[in-house]
């Protein structure tokens, strides 16, 4: 496989609603380029950002996954919002890795499946660095860290896409440091067995995790497992 161009761009601390928007004004881009047979292997492009505490809602959303009423979620200083994604109900908030590639899987592999495990495999490495033994759950997607002395499996990344002519938006959501309180408030990812939980990078190590740091080894694992030269 050829390297490919990726381009990074850290935004930040950024709303939902705008993150989402520049997804999609970047995919139309390189889904219009495509359509004129021009070459989009300088257009992929990872963003890397954080958001404020909102739920958003994917294809397979159960409404009876939430334990209050929409209305209410303002209340706990939630926002939320329906998206078009794979996927149950999803948090994002401060101190969470949100990262959105948007790829011409045309210039990678067009194999959804191979997508998903490279994306997770980004991540396993990343926590492989911090000495961390983490796996992929095709059943569950994203990826898990298990407990072997309570035998519980913890879900520290979730992993959502959606493809447009083989045109990737969406991503990741790494658990770092933020707070899992907002967790109490509806079922993660459908996921209802008891052994089954949620957890953060901070609350594995115990100690607050250095976010630029974080930063720097997801771009390094990206370009490894994609294959790309990263711009900056």
């Amino acid at each position: 496989m050829k390297q490919v161009k990726l381009t990074y761009l850290n935004k930040g601390n950024i709303s939902y609603e705008d993150a989402l928007a520049f997804q999609q004004e970047v995919r139309k881009i390189i889904i219009e380029l495509k359509q004129l047979k021009i070459d989009t292997s300088a257009n992929n492009l990872l963003i890397l950002c954080e958001h404020q505490p909102i739920l958003t809602f994917g294809s397979s959303a159960k409404e009876s996954e939430l334990f209050i009423p929409r209305g209410k979620l303002s209340d706990v200083g939630l926002d939320h919002l329906d998206i078009r994604r794979g996927g149950a109900i999803t948090f994002h908030g401060e101190g969470q890795l949100v990262g959105y590639p948007i790829l011409d899987l045309e210039n990678f592999k067009t194999d959804v499946r191979w997508y998903i495990k490279s994306i997770a495999e980004v991540i396993i490495q990343t926590l492989n660095d911090y000495g961390l033994e983490s796996y992929y759950d095709e059943e569950f997607p994203g990826v898990w860290l298990k407990d072997h002395a309570t035998a519980k499996k913890k879900k520290i990344c979730a992993v959502g896409v959606h493809l447009s002519r083989w045109v990737t938006n969406h991503g990741f959501a790494f658990n770092i440091n933020n707070s899992l309180e907002y967790y109490n408030y509806f079922v993660p990812c459908g996921i209802t067995q008891e052994d089954r939980t949620v957890t953060t990078l901070q609350n594995e190590l115990n100690r607050t995790i250095d976010m630029e740091e974080v930063k720097e080894k997801i771009l390094f694992h990206f370009s490894e497992v994609f294959n790309t030269k990263l711009i900056t």
